[in-house]
């Protein structure tokens, strides 16, 4: 059977990763009830005075999550107008972790404290639902569990205990989700209610079966924040096998999220 790609190391030159988070649009549209959501113009600010550090390596965990955070941890770090005062602060209660938060950040324009949690997803519209290539993840519980729980912790009472004399007690919240979205090709589906950013990265989704004639050639899973043009891509074994979600690339340059034919019954791990 076909297998999705494997990871591959990373290139030596990042650059195209980091000019892809900086241009990537957010997922979520920000509404009132939403306010720490980090919309397009928030970003677009953001990316005006941003600096692409030069000559960094990734050393770390090569999940797309790690390598995502680590990203989002050195353009935070070059940016002229924030500094980074911590990052992966575990929080712990009676012996049980209650959480982490991705980053505490001074805004050197206002000097204020800010907590920013980052994160990048990808979802597939099924059935009024946004759930992800592991089923159990869908959009609205990811935005839901960011803006009620993660968000909050620096808010909490471990919190206040344990870093606020250290770190500062934030006043501002950020939550910057990016990723893609999915719409089925050769099905009616829509995704759920949620306020989606109208200028959020959309593709096309289908399953195994469905894939023959497309001329797809697969990517591997670090290159879904930036995925190759078709021409730079091997040629790749027909997709109607997969046994995993594949992402992958069509002529025209289309992004295709491939599923196998047990999603979303059985779980399944990209």
């Amino acid at each position: 059977m076909t297998q999705a790609p494997p990871h591959l190391p990373l290139p030596p030159c990042l650059r195209h990763y980091f000019e892809a988070v900086l241009s990537l649009p957010p997922l979520l549209h920000s509404t009132h009830d939403t306010a720490p959501i980090a919309d397009q113009a928030w970003l677009n600010a953001f990316r005006h005075a941003a600096v692409i550090p030069e000559q960094v390596t990734y050393n770390g965990n090569t999940r797309l999550g790690f390598f995502y955070q680590w990203l989002w941890q050195q353009l935070i770090t070059h940016h002229p107008d924030y500094e980074m005062v911590a990052e992966e602060i575990q929080l712990h209660d009676a012996g049980r972790t209650v959480g982490a938060i991705d980053f505490l950040v001074k805004n050197k324009c206002s000097g204020e404290l800010e907590h920013w949690e980052v994160a990048i997803k990808f979802y597939l519209a099924r059935e009024q639902q946004w759930p992800g290539p592991n089923a159990k993840d869908n959009l609205d519980k990811k935005a839901q569990r960011m803006l009620s729980h993660q968000l909050p912790l620096s808010d909490s009472s471990t919190y206040h205990s344990q870093f606020a004399h250290q770190f500062g007690q934030p006043t501002v919240k950020r939550l910057i989700m990016q990723g893609r979205l999915f719409t089925p090709a050769y099905r009616n589906d829509t995704g759920s209610s949620i306020a989606i950013n109208p200028a959020a990265s959309f593709g096309q989704w289908c399953y195994a079966n469905e894939c023959e004639g497309l001329g797809l050639r697969a990517i591997t899973k670090l290159d879904w924040i930036v995925p190759p043009r078709y021409a730079h891509l091997s040629p790749t074994p027909s997709l109607s096998t997969v046994t995993h979600p594949t992402m992958a690339v069509a002529p025209d340059e289309q992004l295709w999220f491939v599923m196998p034919m047990h999603w979303p019954q059985r779980r399944s791990e990209a």
